[in-house]
């Protein structure tokens, strides 16, 4: 358009996910299990060792 160039993306957020350029989601599951493990180990009432356990 104009001769602008055009910034090639590599990933984007749209309608909440991340889209990557080669049509995978690795982006997304990643933040889903970071916040999966953070709220596992926020979680009083679980034992140590069984989060230890989920956690491996």
């Amino acid at each position: 358009m104009n001769d602008d160039k055009i910034e090639e993306m590599i990933c984007f957020k749209f309608l909440g996910s991340t889209l990557s350029k080669d049509g995978t989601s690795t982006a997304d599951v990643r933040i889903i299990i970071g916040m999966t493990i953070n709220c596992a180990w926020t979680i009083s009432s679980i034992s140590f060792t069984t989060k230890y356990r989920r956690y491996r």
